[in-house]
């Protein structure tokens, strides 16, 4: 999200167009900062949902909001922001 907002905000600044790859890499990397991220947080999540002994609905909104929510807004917000960066107005 970070690395495609910058780089497409940038480009839509300065007014040219990027190519399908240039606009589409930055959103990989998004998502690959927010896999490892993710990774990272699994098993501290996993550990406290057993010391805390959440029930299964806390459980499944726990990891919802931990893991499943912020994954999808970044890949939301950074597709978002290459479609913006390639988008044409037609004159």
């Amino acid at each position: 999200m970070l690395i495609s907002r910058t780089l497409a905000r940038k480009r839509i600044a300065a007014g040219n167009r990027p190519s399908f790859k240039a606009a589409w890499l930055p959103v990989a990397l998004d998502v690959v900062i927010v896999s490892l991220l993710v990774a990272l947080l699994w098993q501290p999540a996993l550990t406290l949902i057993y010391v805390m002994q959440f029930p299964l609905v806390t459980t499944i909104m726990f990891l919802f909001v931990v893991i499943y929510a912020p994954v999808q807004i970044v890949i939301i917000v950074s597709t978002i922001w290459a479609v913006r960066s390639r988008w044409e107005d037609k004159e």
